[in-house]
């Protein structure tokens, strides 16, 4: 097996919120393609429009799978190059340890060409547009309608645009006077989607479920609901990507039918910085959530923290992870036990002004040295050695992965000037939460 190998070119189908199908959620950072699925004539594959084992032969799919195979990178996989040449433990990585059983070669041509008749859907990447409840810090528009308003601020106009993959996307007050496109809503009401869903779904053995937030969305229960009806629910694991704001009774019944539920919370530090890059969510409301799920014993759960890293809470993530050693309560979110991390830490690669390698050097030192304090803190506990290394494994990687390009040049006034006008917009003040930013922003 070659050194860059994932399963996810294999085994899964992977879908944006438009329903453009790519190679993975992961290949959406660097390359101009944004690992999107193209036929042979430039149209786009969506899953709302075209059969889903069709898409897994794409040209460009073909194309990555014969690169792994040749123990290379492919350039669609850079953002999980640069994380584990850092240190940091990559989307690929994570994905083999669940796949360990994935014997796909033998079902696929040098050209990279796929035999989808033996090689089923095992992985399903479905994201039902994009209608939340929060404006997260490192989000936008594509991935949160909540998004608009301040958007429609940012460019002062009513009718704010953004780009989604190819397109561009303008917004219009709707007939209840609030900003809105359908460009998110392919899968309301689409037979073709539904009937993709009846014939691949059942047989899966793992979906994964984002938005928007997934929980709040109605066509996500019927998903499950249908996965129930088919009798197949006690074979398959439903993965998320949450917020856990909220948390509908109906939906912890369904769980209760399947396998095992696996949920990334969203969570990205405790009170004031949670609140400040998860706006408008509250951080008692989400720990309130996590406490009654994890106490819930009719479900089978396998938790952990869904940690993104900016430089808005880059200097509170040793706090945040001695907070969850010691007082979270939390044991089986990341249990310490397991080879799963203390937290499950993710870098935000774009937008590239809110990438921890957008500050300034001496900012880049000050969290250096920071994080050796906590090194010093974490030693001297009477954690085990596994506990320990982990702990300083992980800001060993986010320090390597910091250091290793400099941004600053190009998108700190970009930075800057982002994060005040949000300030301006949510009554906010980032160097109340980041208090090491004060000279910085006051530019000093």
């Amino acid at each position: 097996m070659s050194k860059t190998f994932c399963p996810l070119p294999w085994n899964s189908i992977n879908l944006r919120n438009n329903g453009d199908m790519r190679i993975c959620c992961n290949t959406n950072s660097y390359t101009p393609n944004r690992g999107l699925l193209k036929k042979k004539d430039g149209a786009y594959f969506n899953a709302g429009k075209d059969d889903w084992n069709e898409a897994r032969n794409a040209p460009l799919l073909k194309e990555v799978r014969a690169t792994m195979m040749k123990d290379k990178w492919h350039p669609e996989c850079e953002r999980c190059r640069q994380e584990e040449v850092n240190g940091v433990k990559s989307r690929r990585e994570y994905e083999k340890e669940d796949w360990v059983e994935t014997n796909v070669l033998h079902n696929t041509k040098k050209d990279g060409t796929l035999d989808t008749s033996k090689q089923k859907i095992e992985f399903m990447d479905l994201r039902y547009g994009n209608f939340c409840n929060l404006k997260c810090r490192m989000c936008g528009p594509t991935d949160s309608n909540k998004w608009y308003d301040d958007l429609a601020k940012l460019q002062n106009s009513d009718t704010p645009t953004f780009k989604d993959g190819s397109s561009k996307v303008t917004l219009h007050k709707n007939k209840k006077g609030k900003l809105d496109t359908d460009h998110f809503n392919w899968f309301k009401n689409n037979n073709r989607y539904w009937s993709n869903f009846e014939q691949y779904a059942p047989d899966a053995k793992k979906l994964y479920i984002v938005g928007g937030e997934p929980l709040i969305i109605p066509e996500h229960q019927e998903s499950l609901q249908r996965l129930v009806d088919s009798g197949k629910s006690k074979n398959i694991q439903i993965e998320y990507n949450s917020n856990l704001t909220m948390v509908p009774n109906k939906l912890i019944s369904l769980w209760e039918q399947f396998k095992q539920i696996r949920i990334g919370v969203s969570i990205d530090g405790i009170d004031e910085v949670f609140d400040y890059q998860r706006t408008p969510a509250k951080f008692s409301n989400v720990y309130k959530n996590m406490l009654s799920l994890q106490n819930n014993d009719r479900i089978n759960l396998k938790a952990w923290f869904a940690f993104t890293i900016t430089p808005y809470n880059i200097f509170h993530l040793p706090e945040f992870m001695k907070w969850k050693l010691e007082k979270s309560g939390l044991d089986k979110f990341n249990p310490i036990s397991s080879p799963r991390p203390l937290i499950t830490h993710h870098m935000c690669h774009s937008p590239k002004y809110f990438n921890i390698k957008v500050l300034p050097l001496d900012t880049k030192n000050q969290v250096w040295d920071y994080f050796e304090l906590y090194k010093d803190l974490i030693y001297s506990t009477k954690y085990s050695e596994h506990v320990k290394n982990n702990f300083i494994k992980i800001l060993d990687g986010v320090v390597k992965f910091m250091m290793s390009e400099d941004y600053s040049k190009q998108y700190l006034h970009e930075f800057i000037s982002q994060t005040k006008k949000l300030d301006v917009i949510r009554n906010q003040d980032v160097t109340k939460i980041v208090p090491q930013y004060k000279g910085l922003f006051d530019g000093r």
